[in-house]
């Protein structure tokens, strides 16, 4: 319950009319976060996703939304084959936002820093391949509508410190994505601060400070399209920082992460393409 309470009270100082969240067990854990705010949203969706053997996975995604979208997908990486499988999946949603303006949000969780670094990287790119594959062919499928793009989440992956400046693991989306954090000074970027260990906990968990929760817009959304995205920002609290033991709802600590936000708004200067006539 203190958890559930804390983790809607930081939502609701970014009041996101879309939320998407990562490691969500399951619905009725979603369910009891969406009962803490005062203002409950209206859909509610989570994925389903399994492990390559056919377990359960734990960490699941979901999305809260005031706006209604048009439809949710789960894209699971499971049937996939090979070492470089990617793991978990995706959970993408679209938004009507009128004046022939669609917006595709895709909710991702990268393959963690465990194990081996080359399986890692292949296995994020892969994922983020499969993913920017897919907003191509609903791109296309939207046409004539302008269609916008947001990839959010959880990468594992920070390319402005020195551990990732050669990770090769976020290049699939260099050719048609800004990367929002990208050049951002650490004190404003950090998403996963550094935790200290506590009287018992391990010196080795000691990282310094990153931003894994990143953001991703389509090149439209970044200039002269009918949408614009704010830099991202990120509420930097609800971490105990001085012991990295201290578990989720106990002194202020709500998760090892922080909120990250954007904020799209119309552009004023944008000028809709004249029609094509056969």
């Amino acid at each position: 319950m203190t958890h559930a309470r804390a983790a809607a009270a930081l939502i609701a100082e970014a009041n996101p009319d879309i939320l998407v969240l990562q490691e969500i067990e399951n619905g009725r854990t979603l369910e009891f976060l969406n009962d803490q705010f005062a203002d409950p949203y209206p859909c509610i969706y989570i994925s389903k996703l399994r492990h390559s053997s056919g377990e359960n996975e734990k960490l699941n995604l979901a999305l809260l939304s005031r706006l209604r979208p048009g439809q949710v997908r789960q894209l699971s990486f499971s049937n996939l084959a090979g070492v470089g499988r990617p793991t978990r999946g995706t959970l993408s949603a679209d938004f009507d936002l009128g004046g022939g303006a669609k917006l595709l949000v895709y909710d991702i969780h990268l393959k963690s820093n465990f194990g081996e670094a080359p399986r890692n990287q292949a296995q994020r790119a892969i994922a983020l391949h499969h993913i920017a594959a897919d907003a191509v062919s609903e791109n296309l499928r939207n046409l004539p509508a302008s269609t916008s793009a947001l990839i959010l989440g959880d990468t594992n992956v920070d390319p402005d410190s020195d551990a990732f400046a050669a990770d090769p693991s976020l290049e699939p989306l260099a050719g048609s994505y800004v990367d929002l954090w990208r050049g951002r000074p650490i004190a404003e970027r950090t998403t996963i601060p550094t935790r200290q260990p506590g009287e018992t906990g391990d010196p080795l968990m000691v990282f310094p400070p990153a931003a894994f929760d990143r953001v991703f817009a389509s090149k439209n959304l970044a200039g002269d399209g009918p949408w614009r995205v704010s830099p991202p920002q990120a509420i930097q609290k609800g971490t105990d920082t001085a012991n990295n033991l201290t578990p989720p709802g106990l002194n202020g600590h709500v998760s090892d992460h922080y909120l990250v936000y954007v904020d799209l708004t119309r552009n004023p200067d944008y000028i809709p393409p004249a029609p094509t006539w056969p």
